[in-house]
């Protein structure tokens, strides 16, 4: 469901490096932002159009991202924590997401802004499904 007086949203993703799934905690994005996201895609430079489609995810991921699961995501061998109140907060925590999961960030960016599409009557919900 999804909750629109939810502070806080959560997100299961599956790191394709290491196997964890990652449980990162997001906001909505405002319809401002989903326009700014949508007109970000692509640049165009003259005649042709170039994309920004990794850019802009890791962009805008890392404004709706408001932290993580502690566990699951370290430094130095050691899980740190972007909860200020967790004896292993990092100040610097997002842009160590940023810096070294930007694949991460892409990804939420990727299911919050795009993934929503439409269901029809008779179809299965999934290719796989039929």
């Amino acid at each position: 469901m999804r909750d629109f007086a939810a502070e806080r949203n959560t997100l299961d993703i599956q790191d394709g490096i290491t196997g964890d799934v990652h449980e990162i905690y997001y906001r909505m994005p405002t319809n401002e932002e989903r326009a700014a996201y949508q007109n970000g895609v692509f640049e165009r430079r003259g005649q042709k159009l170039k994309s920004r489609v990794f850019e802009n995810r890791l962009k805008f991921g890392s404004r709706i991202i408001s932290g993580f699961a502690k566990g699951t995501l370290g430094i130095e061998g050691k899980p740190f924590s972007a909860d200020p109140s967790d004896p292993d907060y990092r100040q610097d925590w997002k842009d160590l997401l940023i810096r070294y999961a930007g694949d991460i960030v892409a990804s939420v960016a990727a299911n919050v802004f795009e993934a929503t599409g439409a269901a029809r009557e008779g179809e299965p919900e999934s290719p796989l499904e039929e």
